[in-house]
Parts: C-alpha cells; structure tokens; sequence
C-alpha cells in the first residue's frame, strides 16, 4: 500500500488511534548495548583508536652493574573501522495532501506513524546487522557485528588480523564442537549447557568478564527448562529492559529473535562502544529550514532518516560465542 493509499484511508472511515506495531521484533541486544551509556559522536571518514597491543618490553632482571634495558617498544596498535550508513525515505503525494487539507490532526497522526516505522525500520536493519560479519551488502556497508568480532584464531577486524604472529591478543573464545539436544540436557555430558556457558565465561575473562549473555528463543527455552529448579531467576537488570532474563554468577542471559540460529554469544558490554555522528540518529536530513524536500518532476515532498555509526569493541578477548547448538 502506498503513502497517497493510507492518506485516503485516513479519511474514508473515522481514524482511531488503534494503530499497533505487529510486525517488528524488539531489538533486546541492540537495547541492552544503547542502555550501556557508551554512546559517542563520530567524526572523519572512519573510527580509529588505539589500543595496547603488546606488554611492556623494557623490563627484566638486575644485579650489580649488570646492562638494563634501556628502551621501550612501541605498545600501541591502530584499530580501524568505517561507519555502517543506513537511511529510510518517508514521502506524501502533493495531491493526497491537498485533499487531506481539512482534517489536519488525522495528517499529523499519519505522519507520526510514517515515521516512527520509518525509525523502526532502521533499527530492524542494524539488529540483524549486530550478529553479521560486515560484509558489505550491494557494495555498500552497515556495521560490523559479532560475527566479525568474536572469533578465534583467523580473520581480521578492524585492521588488525588475527591470524598474523603478535596478535593473538585480539583473539575471542570460540567453541565449534557440534551439540545435540540430549547434549546440552545431560548433566554428565560434556556439552551439559550450562557447563558450556561456566567454561567459556571463565575463558573470557580476563580484566573482566563477560556481564551478558544472549541466545536465540530456542535456546533460551532449554536453558530455562534446565534452570528451572537450579538457578535463580533475575529481576533486576534484565527485567529493567522490559524482557524476561536469567542469571548465572551475575551474568544476564536472555534472548534476541535476531540472534543468528544455533549460536550463543557472551560479551562484555564494558567493552564496546557506539559512535554516532551527530545529526545521523535515527535523524531526518535537514540541511537549512524544513527537512521535506521536493523531488524533481514529481508533486510529493520527501524527507530521509538516517543513522550513520559503528559499534566497537574493545576488547574480543573478553568475548565469546557457542556455534554448531540446536536450531530447532
């Protein structure tokens, strides 16, 4: 249905606020890490910072006049990751607005909903992004997601390639064993999920841990099955985000639909940061004046949203995702 549709429909039968969200999924993880306060702005083409990529090498043992060393090594790397660029157009036909004239209030409810499932729409598109590998789709680029930042020993992120000697530290904690259901059910298994989950938490942390969990609904649904009797259930952080969760040791587990089939991921939050340009969150162009502009030969007004960033992380090391689990 087109935008000159719904104006017309606006007006054939008394429009009622009754207009509800049916088709969206909410975005947990996506929440989770806005609700994490890490939020910056962006600025030049890129995101670039530095982290310490090597230990201190000037160091060692001494006695009497015994040589010392003398000089330090440089112990800083360059990460570099360039900014996902989504946008969504909202437009109205000219003459639907000028027959729509005389029921103004109906026009600003309609607008409020465009838009609002325009926004949506952008986040639909970056929460899938979230769990992809950044490959770029049509030549062009979202933001690089968990796929691309927690895995073991190849592939590069943000520049720094993981399989090149020296830069292990930029490593996550992987584990590809295949599990079946009575795996991850049997308590005397070694795929016994939640000695799964216990073992890569203590393998991910280091500085820190990892402080969340998710999983896909199936999963979450056998982890809870399990729990039921053993583990406490959390009313606190997870429950403050509006969704249902579960602990274990104080991390939060919990469930995204756009979490990709048969994996888990466990991250730090601490640990990533989001970059934002400013004028481009979940914002319309607006150059001078109004941000409707009119397109040529064509008696409409348009207006684009956009969101222009990149999240980053920190540290992969304190990260860690379970692949190759039920998908069903």
């Amino acid at each position: 249905m087109e935008i000159s549709e719904l104006l017309s429909e606006s007006t054939i039968t008394k429009y009622l606020k009754t207009l509800k969200n049916n088709i969206y999924n909410k975005t947990r993880f996506l929440t989770i890490m806005e609700k994490a306060g890490r939020v910056q702005d962006a600025s030049g083409v890129s995101t670039t910072w530095k982290i310490v990529k090597s230990k201190h090498s000037a160091r060692g043992r001494f006695l009497g006049f015994s040589n010392i060393p003398s000089q330090q090594q440089n112990i800083l790397g360059t990460a570099v990751l360039e900014p996902g660029q989504y946008v969504a157009t909202v437009g109205f036909a000219k003459d639907e607005l000028i027959k729509n004239a005389n029921a103004p209030e109906k026009i600003v409810d309609l607008f409020s909903t465009v838009m609002k499932n325009a926004e949506s729409s952008l986040k639909f598109d970056i929460a899938t992004d979230f769990y992809s590998d950044g490959s770029l789709v049509g030549g062009l680029r979202g933001i690089t997601g968990l796929e691309a930042i927690i895995t073991a020993a190849t592939g590069t992120y943000a520049g720094i390639n993981r399989a090149t000697a020296g830069n292990e530290f930029w490593r996550s904690n992987v584990d590809t064993t295949g599990y079946v259901l009575a795996d991850l059910e049997d308590p005397t298994d070694a795929g016994y999920f939640p000695r799964l989950l216990d073992t890569q938490i203590l393998n991910a942390t280091h500085d820190e841990s990892p402080n969340t969990i998710v999983m896909t609904k199936i999963l979450y649904a056998i982890y809870k099955n399990i729990a039921r009797d053993k583990l406490v259930i959390d009313s606190g952080k997870a429950g403050d985000l509006g969704f249902p969760g579960l602990a274990m040791d104080g991390v939060t587990i919990t469930f995204d639909d756009f979490c990709t089939a048969g994996k888990v991921y466990g991250v730090n939050t601490n640990d990533f940061d989001m970059f934002v340009y400013p004028g481009a969150n979940y914002d319309f162009d607006k150059e001078e004046g109004s941000m409707w502009l009119r397109p040529t030969d064509q008696l409409a007004k348009l207006a684009h949203l956009i969101w222009m960033g990149q999240f980053r992380c920190n540290a992969p090391w304190q990260q860690f995702k379970i692949e190759d689990l039920p998908t069903s």
